[in-house]
Protein backbone atom coordinates (compact mmCIF):
# COMPACT_ATOMS: atom_id res chain seq x y z
CA UNK A 1 0.00 0.00 0.00
CA UNK A 2 2.92 2.38 1.19
CA UNK A 3 4.47 2.21 -2.52
CA UNK A 4 1.04 3.26 -4.24
CA UNK A 5 1.18 6.22 -2.19
CA UNK A 6 4.44 7.86 -3.11
CA UNK A 7 3.41 7.36 -7.12
CA UNK A 8 0.31 8.71 -6.67
CA UNK A 9 2.30 11.68 -5.05
CA UNK A 10 4.37 12.33 -7.38
CA UNK A 11 2.34 12.30 -10.23
CA UNK A 12 0.53 15.08 -8.19
CA UNK A 13 3.36 16.84 -8.54
CA UNK A 14 4.04 16.35 -11.81
CA UNK A 15 0.07 17.09 -12.65
CA UNK A 16 1.05 20.78 -10.60
CA UNK A 17 3.86 21.13 -12.39
CA UNK A 18 1.78 20.59 -15.88
CA UNK A 19 -0.74 22.91 -14.87
CA UNK A 20 1.96 25.43 -13.44
CA UNK A 21 3.05 25.54 -16.76
CA UNK A 22 0.13 25.50 -18.54
CA UNK A 23 -0.50 28.29 -16.20
CA UNK A 24 2.44 30.23 -16.92
CA UNK A 25 2.35 29.91 -20.77
CA UNK A 26 -1.71 30.95 -20.76
CA UNK A 27 -0.71 33.78 -18.63
CA UNK A 28 2.22 34.61 -21.04
CA UNK A 29 -0.28 34.31 -24.29
CA UNK A 30 -3.29 36.47 -22.43
CA UNK A 31 -0.14 39.08 -21.81
CA UNK A 32 1.13 39.11 -25.30
CA UNK A 33 -2.32 39.25 -26.57
CA UNK A 34 -2.78 42.27 -23.80
CA UNK A 35 0.13 43.97 -25.22
CA UNK A 36 -0.64 43.05 -29.49
CA UNK A 37 -4.00 44.82 -28.25
CA UNK A 38 -2.59 47.33 -26.47
CA UNK A 39 -0.09 48.13 -29.57
CA UNK A 40 -3.34 47.69 -32.07
CA UNK A 41 -5.12 49.87 -30.12
CA UNK A 42 -1.99 52.48 -30.71
CA UNK A 43 -2.15 51.06 -34.28
CA UNK A 44 -5.63 51.70 -34.62
CA UNK A 45 -5.64 55.12 -32.82
CA UNK A 46 -4.25 56.73 -35.98
CA UNK A 47 -6.79 54.73 -37.89
CA UNK A 48 -9.42 56.22 -35.59
CA UNK A 49 -8.57 58.97 -36.17
CA UNK A 50 -8.08 59.40 -39.79
CA UNK A 51 -11.32 57.20 -39.94
CA UNK A 52 -13.53 59.80 -37.65
CA UNK A 53 -11.63 62.61 -40.08
CA UNK A 54 -12.46 60.96 -43.17
CA UNK A 55 -16.28 60.73 -41.77
CA UNK A 56 -15.97 64.17 -41.28
CA UNK A 57 -14.91 64.81 -44.20
CA UNK A 58 -17.76 63.08 -45.92
CA UNK A 59 -19.95 64.40 -44.28
CA UNK A 60 -18.40 68.00 -44.96
CA UNK A 61 -18.10 66.79 -48.90
CA UNK A 62 -21.98 65.45 -48.76
CA UNK A 63 -22.92 69.07 -47.58
CA UNK A 64 -20.67 70.63 -50.03
CA UNK A 65 -22.31 68.10 -52.94
CA UNK A 66 -25.43 69.15 -51.80
CA UNK A 67 -24.99 72.72 -51.77
CA UNK A 68 -23.55 72.21 -55.22
CA UNK A 69 -26.50 69.99 -56.81
CA UNK A 70 -28.66 73.03 -54.93
CA UNK A 71 -26.65 75.78 -56.78
CA UNK A 72 -26.84 74.07 -60.29
CA UNK A 73 -30.38 73.11 -59.70
CA UNK A 74 -30.72 76.93 -59.03
CA UNK A 75 -28.59 77.64 -61.97
CA UNK A 76 -30.67 75.49 -64.30
CA UNK A 77 -34.14 77.55 -63.16
CA UNK A 78 -32.29 80.11 -63.61
CA UNK A 79 -31.27 79.26 -67.05
CA UNK A 80 -34.73 78.30 -67.50
CA UNK A 81 -35.99 81.47 -66.52
CA UNK A 82 -33.43 83.73 -68.51
CA UNK A 83 -34.53 81.03 -71.27
CA UNK A 84 -38.13 81.85 -71.01
CA UNK A 85 -37.87 85.53 -70.68
CA UNK A 86 -35.33 85.65 -73.75
CA UNK A 87 -37.86 83.97 -75.87
CA UNK A 88 -40.97 85.64 -74.94
CA UNK A 89 -38.79 89.22 -75.53
CA UNK A 90 -37.41 87.55 -78.69
CA UNK A 91 -41.18 86.96 -79.61
CA UNK A 92 -42.45 90.60 -78.67
CA UNK A 93 -39.94 92.09 -80.84
CA UNK A 94 -40.97 89.44 -84.20
CA UNK A 95 -44.65 91.07 -83.20
CA UNK A 96 -43.69 94.50 -83.02
CA UNK A 97 -41.20 94.47 -86.42
CA UNK A 98 -43.97 92.43 -88.37
CA UNK A 99 -46.24 95.26 -87.18
CA UNK A 100 -44.39 98.11 -87.74
CA UNK A 101 -43.26 96.47 -91.15
CA UNK A 102 -46.95 95.84 -91.94
CA UNK A 103 -47.43 100.03 -91.45
CA UNK A 104 -44.58 100.53 -93.21
CA UNK A 105 -45.33 98.87 -96.18
CA UNK A 106 -49.11 100.35 -95.90
CA UNK A 107 -47.72 103.86 -95.78
CA UNK A 108 -45.62 103.16 -98.66
CA UNK A 109 -48.72 101.62 -100.56
CA UNK A 110 -50.52 105.42 -99.25
CA UNK A 111 -47.38 107.21 -100.77
CA UNK A 112 -47.01 105.32 -104.16
CA UNK A 113 -49.81 106.69 -106.04
CA UNK A 114 -49.31 110.36 -104.89
CA UNK A 115 -45.39 110.04 -105.74
CA UNK A 116 -46.50 108.77 -109.18
CA UNK A 117 -48.64 111.43 -109.28
CA UNK A 118 -46.61 114.05 -108.54
CA UNK A 119 -43.92 113.06 -110.60
CA UNK A 120 -46.12 113.14 -113.21
CA UNK A 121 -46.98 116.66 -112.83
CA UNK A 122 -42.69 117.33 -112.21
CA UNK A 123 -42.50 115.90 -115.78
CA UNK A 124 -45.21 117.86 -117.10
CA UNK A 125 -44.16 121.43 -115.16
CA UNK A 126 -40.50 120.52 -116.49
CA UNK A 127 -41.56 119.79 -120.36
CA UNK A 128 -43.93 123.31 -119.74
CA UNK A 129 -41.16 125.38 -118.08
CA UNK A 130 -38.61 123.88 -121.20
CA UNK A 131 -41.21 125.04 -123.94
CA UNK A 132 -41.90 128.69 -122.04
CA UNK A 133 -38.18 128.93 -122.23
CA UNK A 134 -38.01 128.15 -125.74
CA UNK A 135 -40.85 130.05 -126.56
CA UNK A 136 -39.30 132.85 -124.61
CA UNK A 137 -36.41 132.24 -126.54
CA UNK A 138 -38.00 132.57 -129.93
CA UNK A 139 -39.76 135.75 -128.70
CA UNK A 140 -36.64 137.84 -127.51
CA UNK A 141 -35.19 136.98 -131.03
CA UNK A 142 -37.53 138.08 -133.03
CA UNK A 143 -37.98 141.44 -131.06
CA UNK A 144 -34.44 141.41 -130.67
CA UNK A 145 -34.70 141.42 -134.43
CA UNK A 146 -37.82 143.80 -134.89
CA UNK A 147 -35.53 146.15 -132.67
CA UNK A 148 -32.17 145.98 -134.70
CA UNK A 149 -34.59 146.71 -137.53
CA UNK A 150 -36.53 149.92 -135.88
CA UNK A 151 -32.98 151.17 -134.78
CA UNK A 152 -31.64 150.88 -138.21
CA UNK A 153 -34.46 152.72 -139.55
CA UNK A 154 -34.49 155.34 -136.56
CA UNK A 155 -31.08 155.72 -137.74
CA UNK A 156 -31.75 156.60 -141.41
CA UNK A 157 -34.54 159.02 -140.24
CA UNK A 158 -32.81 160.32 -137.82
CA UNK A 159 -30.18 160.87 -140.56
CA UNK A 160 -32.26 161.83 -143.08
CA UNK A 161 -33.59 164.34 -140.64
CA UNK A 162 -30.39 165.54 -139.24
CA UNK A 163 -29.24 166.57 -143.14
CA UNK A 164 -32.71 168.51 -143.61
CA UNK A 165 -32.50 170.43 -140.82
CA UNK A 166 -28.28 171.29 -141.35
CA UNK A 167 -29.72 172.13 -144.87
CA UNK A 168 -32.60 174.67 -143.54
CA UNK A 169 -30.21 176.22 -140.86
CA UNK A 170 -27.72 176.88 -143.62
CA UNK A 171 -30.44 178.63 -146.17
CA UNK A 172 -32.14 180.69 -142.96
CA UNK A 173 -28.64 181.28 -141.99
CA UNK A 174 -27.87 182.36 -145.55
CA UNK A 175 -31.12 184.10 -145.82
CA UNK A 176 -30.95 186.06 -142.49
CA UNK A 177 -27.57 187.23 -143.20
CA UNK A 178 -28.84 188.66 -146.51
CA UNK A 179 -31.57 190.22 -144.74
CA UNK A 180 -29.06 191.53 -142.42
CA UNK A 181 -26.89 193.12 -145.27
CA UNK A 182 -30.13 194.72 -146.80
CA UNK A 183 -30.96 196.33 -143.38
CA UNK A 184 -27.43 197.53 -143.22
CA UNK A 185 -27.21 198.74 -146.55
CA UNK A 186 -30.30 200.89 -145.87
CA UNK A 187 -29.34 202.09 -142.68
CA UNK A 188 -26.68 203.64 -143.90
CA UNK A 189 -27.85 205.12 -146.99
CA UNK A 190 -30.52 206.32 -144.26
CA UNK A 191 -27.79 208.09 -142.21
CA UNK A 192 -25.68 209.36 -145.34
CA UNK A 193 -29.11 211.04 -146.41
CA UNK A 194 -29.14 212.88 -142.83
CA UNK A 195 -25.58 214.13 -143.25
CA UNK A 196 -24.37 211.36 -140.91
CA UNK A 197 -21.37 209.09 -141.07
CA UNK A 198 -22.03 205.29 -140.22
CA UNK A 199 -18.41 204.60 -139.16
CA UNK A 200 -19.19 207.24 -136.64
CA UNK A 201 -22.02 205.94 -135.19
Amino acid sequence: MPPKSKGKGRKGVKQQQKRGIAESQAEEKYRKAALEDETLKEHLVPWRDMTWQAKADNGGLKRRLWDLEKALQQAREDKRDIHEEMTRQYQELQKQTAAHSQRLEVKVKSLQEPLATRLRESQQTQETATQALAERDRTIAQLQGRLDAMEREYEKILHGSLDLVLAKTAEASQHWEEVGTTIAVEHKERLQEFGLNPLEM
